[in-house]
């Protein structure tokens, strides 16, 4: 149920509504039915049952009589052996005794047979001590066998009705709706803000005051990313100046063995610290990079794999000769890429492969290690920015690498999945191939 659409909900409530009430008319008609019927029999059954019993009809009764076709009627000592004893509080029962005793004919018991395809009822007389009973056997509908077809019918024309008024009324409710939700689900992070569009059509006022939070939550938003990204990009603008100084003078330092030691630390805390101030840069262009370009997946990775220097044997490549991505940017895919491969060297063990391929319409970047790879629960927790687990803060980084691919995955349209068995593990990006 949790799975199922809003239109189909609506559908499925309005038909059981509208099936519940017809079967409650179809009850109360039915009922109704019964009921009248069984008093129409039962004034016709009542001179044969006086006659039958010995009773002498008044004029009225006689007059009546006489304008009526008279009712087959059998006689018989016992009941039936395959007739069945009514229900004493069946509406269509109690209707047959009252009418039956406001002309003055009272009955013990009502059982009904079904002899030669046709109902027949049978009428327990009252009889004087020491006498025989009496049964009386009327080959009259009192009970149906089946409904009538007209009823049927129109049951079922009533149905197909409601069935189109209610797919209707639904479909009605619900495309503004997924209207609505196209909007939403056709914004990227750190995608241009969406232009002036007409409103939902057919929106009621709840569905265009949501279409009018959102816009405004998303000019916030597209903001903030702004303001963030250009204050990012200022620091580390501002702090490359400070470096370069500090690198500068750790250059100049005379050269002699008892400053080698300090001037190397220095060197390598400046390398740290553009390193970071690289990687800021970096995640502040995963949002402001322009996705209006088609790139070769294949051709960057070649790229980034040939301007990596590793041991031998320690990493591989599976790469078709093209693989064409629509709507990205190529230094958005390069850093992704290395990023991936900084991960699996700097948090996993060699040797490492990198796959590229194409499937169902998506591109799948893979990049395997034989490490341990990232437990389920941190798994969310290490795609943002600056996470890092207990066993990655003594290794080298800066802790924004996943976040970066976490923002490019986003903006691109796709998904990241983990894939973990003894010895192997899989990060694996998947890419939409069509905008």
């Amino acid at each position: 149920m949790a799975s199922m659409r809003l239109f189909t909900r609506l559908l499925l409530a309005q038909l059981a509504t509208a099936l519940a009430v017809a079967l409650l008319l179809f009850g109360l008609f039915y009922v109704d039915r019964s009921v009248t019927v069984s008093r129409l029999l039962a004034q016709r059954w009542v001179p044969v049952i006086r006659a039958a019993t010995g009773q002498t009809p008044d004029a009225q009764t006689a007059a009546h009589t006489a304008a009526l076709a008279q009712p087959e009627m059998v006689q018989r000592d016992h009941r039936p052996r395959e007739a069945i004893p009514m229900a004493g509080l069946a509406p269509r029962h109690v209707a047959l005794r009252n009418t039956l005793a406001a002309n003055g004919i009272v009955i013990r018991q009502v059982a009904v047979s079904q002899e030669a395809g046709r109902p027949t009822v049978w009428l327990e007389m009252p009889r004087p001590p020491g006498q025989a009973p009496l049964w009386l056997g009327f080959a009259d509908p009192l009970i149906e066998t089946f409904l009538p077809g007209r009823f049927l019918l129109a049951l079922l024309t009533c149905l197909l009705l409601i069935v189109g008024l209610s797919g209707w009324l639904a479909r009605h409710l619900t495309r503004p709706l997924d209207t609505l939700r196209q909007r939403l689900q056709g914004h990227r992070p750190g995608g241009p803000a969406a232009g002036p569009e007409p409103p939902v059509p057919g929106a009621s006022p709840e569905v265009a005051a949501i279409d009018s939070a959102w816009r405004e939550m998303q000019a916030r938003v597209q903001q903030h990313e702004q303001e963030r990204a250009l204050m990012l990009a200022g620091i580390s603008h501002d702090l490359r100046g400070p470096l370069a100084r500090i690198r500068l003078a750790a250059e100049l330092l005379p050269d002699e063995p008892a400053l080698a030691p300090r001037r190397e630390s220095l060197m390598r805390n400046v390398q740290v610290a553009d390193r970071l101030i690289e990687s800021f840069l970096d995640h502040a262009r995963a949002l402001q990079l322009p996705l209006d370009q088609t790139v070769d997946l294949a051709a960057i990775a070649r790229e980034v794999l040939a301007a990596r220097t590793a041991p031998p044997g320690s990493l591989s490549a599976e790469l078709p000769a093209t693989l064409w991505l629509p709507r990205a940017h190529p230094l958005l895919i390069e850093r992704a890429l290395a990023n991936l491969l900084d991960n699996a060297f700097q948090h996993g063990r060699p040797p490492v492969c990198l796959r590229l391929q194409q499937q169902a319409g998506e591109a799948r970047v893979e990049v395997q290690d034989a490490g341990d790879g990232i437990p389920p629960a941190w798994r969310e927790t290490a795609l943002q920015a600056f996470a890092r687990g207990d066993a990655s803060r003594q290794r080298p980084g800066t802790g924004l690498g996943l976040a970066i691919v976490q923002q490019t995955v986003q903006r691109l349209g796709g998904r990241i999945e983990f894939e973990a068995s003894p010895g192997r593990h899989v990060l694996r990006l998947v890419l939409p191939l069509a905008p």
